[in-house]
């Protein structure tokens, strides 16, 4: 399930770009708002499958501040200048206690909220409930989708949506995420993901890729409208927890494709 919190902008804010670290931040406020040793726990621990899994994961995901108009945002070199308006933000977990105090914290914080130097108002806070999937179903990305393998020099290699690697990449986590909620895997572990190849083949797209700093760190994610096919259950998993890796600092949410909605 998904909270789609909608604030308010009353004077014009300078943002990073890449604002993944202010909103993390945001997170772990509301949550500590409402209680703090769990939101100790997630940050300082998170779940793992078992006590010799050496793999963590916090089982949210968000996405990055939204406004519908484009006319209303601007880049001015690093930073995002965003003219006052309504504010969409989006915040994902299969997990009920995380999305309660999640909520809690939002009421409880007062009706202003801080995104780093942005002061937004709290208009409302909705659940939206996780949508029906089709055993062939296609997706757009709200946050870029991330999927690493280790490089022979202790390096990070990103892989890149043309990379045949990616599609198992993701699907692997997911199997990995769904054990962490449900103790077992899948009765259906089937799962292929493929990007649009139109979409890709378009210069101005760069590839379908998209590079955000967190904390100084270049990370390399997958941005381009996709079709998974195969396990619903695997879906509701990624629509949940979100699709790939670093899931909790603000990658790999989706959302459903909508026609002439390619962002």
């Amino acid at each position: 399930m998904r909270l789609h919190i909608q604030l308010e902008l009353e004077r014009e804010a300078v943002l990073p770009v890449d604002h993944n670290h202010e909103l993390l931040g945001l997170v772990y406020r509301l949550l500590a708002t409402s209680d703090a040793d769990y939101a100790h726990f997630l940050h300082e621990e998170g779940y793992r499958e078992g006590t010799q899994d050496t793999r963590r994961s916090k089982l949210f995901t968000y996405c990055g501040l939204r406004v519908a108009e484009r006319s209303r945002r601007r880049l001015e070199g690093g930073r995002l200048v965003l003219r006052p308006g309504p504010v969409d933000w989006y915040l994902a977990s299969p997990r009920d206690d995380f999305l309660t105090h999640s909520a809690t914290g939002l009421l409880t914080v007062g009706s202003v909220i801080s995104v780093g130097s942005a002061q937004l108002r709290l208009a409302m806070v909705e659940a939206l409930p996780t949508p029906i999937f089709a055993e062939r179903t296609r997706f757009t990305c709200l946050s870029p989708i991330v999927a690493a393998v280790p490089c022979p020099d202790d390096k990070t290699y990103y892989l890149r949506p043309a990379d045949d690697a990616f599609s198992d990449a993701v699907r692997e986590n997911l199997l990995w995420k769904h054990r962490l909620l449900h103790g077992a895997p899948p009765e259906d572990d089937r799962l292929h993901l493929e990007f649009d190849p139109v979409y890709l083949s378009d210069p101005k797209h760069r590839g379908g890729t998209k590079l955000v700093t967190f904390k100084g760190i270049q990370i390399v994610g997958a941005f381009a409208p996709f079709t998974l096919t195969g396990s619903t259950a695997l879906m509701q998993t990624a629509w949940d927890c979100g699709l790939g890796e670093k899931n909790s600092i603000g990658f790999g949410m989706i959302e459903m494709y909508e026609r002439g909605n390619t962002r």
